[in-house]
Formats: structure tokens, C-alpha cells, sequence
């Protein structure tokens, strides 16, 4: 479930104070860096998901997920981006002003989360967000990685957004590349992203990591559908799980 945020334009990044403590990597000349998303940051950093990858990931636009509303609204999305949050991996970038300019959520995986991601789908009380949760529980069953790369442990990257405004400035690889490296140096076997979006699978691709799986997205059937669920618009056809071993 992941977004370059491509798709559509945001609303002006909201405005973050950051200590430069935390930080990852920096560039002067690029005009950002890169920290950790510590708890103080959270709602912040969730703010900027509600202004970008609430209103643009594919899914969520095709599912219409968060309506009319903007910035975009949705208590369990919010409920399932805090989960990652709160693990402590994440990253963001942001401007020498302080603007969140895009961030990546990270999280570590066990193989009985895959059963946890089921229970959410099932009991999720929004039908819109149900259909995704169920989505990203069937990938994650169909993939099977730690199982197929035999690890215990795997680096999921289960959401990438970019400012609208901000894209051709490398933000999304710069970011993407820095969560591959936190993974290295936690110890953590295998990083693993499920790519909703056509222009995330290139960005990762980029950084050498391979497709293990894909799903054509009119060919999938959720139980009891008579009609696949999910057209998002040209060029997302698929989503597809790319891992590289570390």
C-alpha cells in the first residue's frame, strides 16, 4: 500500500520543527534531510499523510476511501498508519524550514503478523478500508516471504508520500534508500514493499530490489465479489511485492 504521491495535487505541506538530533542524512545542496520520526513528530507527520497519501495512494482513490473530505479523513487508515508510527522506524524529510516534504513508514514483521492483518480486515467496521485490508492480507499469505526467504524477521515499507509539489527532487528515492540502510543496520534479513502504485515499483526497482509477486488488480476477487473490486486509473494495473536480501 504505498504512493509516490502522483496522482493528484496536495495542499501546502504542514509546517514541522525538527532537531536536527535524529538525523540520517543530509545534503545542502539537495534542500532537505532526512530524520527519524520520533513521537513528538506523530501528528504532524500524520497530518501530512491526510493532506497526500489519504487523497492520492491509488487504492484509496479508486475506493474512494476518504470521500469529499479534505484534508482527506479516515479513522482506520489513521489507525493503521500509527501502528508503523509507533515502532519507531519511520523517516521523513523535511525542508530547512521545517516543512514535511514526504516520509516513509517502516515497520518489522514477524510471519503471525500476517494472521493479525487478516482479523483487522475481517473486523474492520469500514467497508472501503475493509476491501484494502483484505487486499493487502491476501498479498501478504500469496508471498508468503518469510517462509520463502526463510527469515523470522523482514523490514516492511508499507507506506511512501511524497508532496505533489516537491517531485523530480529524488525525495522518494532519498528516502527509500535510507530505509533500506536503517534495515541494514538493525540486522533485519530482508526489506520487503508491497507496490500499489506503478511509479513506486519503478522507484524500487531502482534500489535492486526484485518483484516476488504480483497481482493483476481485475483479477482479483475478494470472497463473495461478483465484480473485482479495484480499477485504479492508467497506469496502475497491479500491485506487487518486491524484497531485497541484505
Amino acid at each position: 500500500m504505498l504512493s509516490r504521491a502522483m496522482d493528484a495535487p496536495a495542499a501546502p505541506a504542514p509546517t514541522l520543527q525538527v532537531s536536527r538530533e535524529g538525523c540520517v542524512s543530509s545534503s545542502s545542496s539537495r534542500g532537505y534531510e532526512i530524520v527519524r520520526v520520533k513521537p513528538e513528530h506523530y501528528e504532524q507527520v500524520m497530518d501530512f499523510l491526510r493532506h497526500n497519501f489519504f487523497l492520492d495512494e491509488p487504492l484509496n482513490v479508486c475506493v474512494q476511501l476518504v470521500g469529499d473530505s479534505r484534508p482527506g479523513t479516515c479513522p482506520e487508515l489513521e489507525e493503521f498508519s500509527m501502528g508503523a508510527l509507533q515502532q519507531g522506524l519511520s523517516l521523513m524529510a523535511v525542508s530547512p524550514d521545517g516543512a514535511v516534504l514526504g516520509c516513509v513508514l517502516n515497520a518489522v514483521s514477524q510471519h503471525e503478523d500476517i494472521e493479525e492483518l487478516q482479523r483487522l480486515a475481517d473486523e474492520c467496521p469500514n467497508p472501503k478500508f475493509k476491501l484494502i485490508l483484505g487486499l493487502l492480507a491476501h498479498i501478504e499469505k500469496e508471498a508468503d516471504v518469510h517462509h520463502r526467504f526463510d527469515v523470522e524477521r523482514v523490514f516492511e515499507i508499507p507506506m511512501l508520500s511524497v508532496d505533489s509539489n516537491c517531485r523530480g527532487r529524488g525525495i522518494a528515492t532519498a528516502l527509500l534508500r535510507d530505509a533500506v540502510e536503517l534495515a541494514t543496520s538493525l540486522n533485519v534479513p530482508l526489506v520487503r514493499v508491497d507496490c500499489s502504485s506503478k511509479f513506486t515499483a519503478m522507484a524500487v526497482a531502482k534500489l535492486g530490489l526484485e518483484p516476488v509477486y504480483n497481482l493483476k488488480y481485475n483479477t482479483y476477487l475478494p470472497p463473495g465479489a461478483e465484480q473485482p473490486p479495484f480499477n485504479p486509473a492508467y497506469p496502475h494495473d497491479e500491485v506487487a511485492s518486491y524484497v531485497k536480501r541484505l
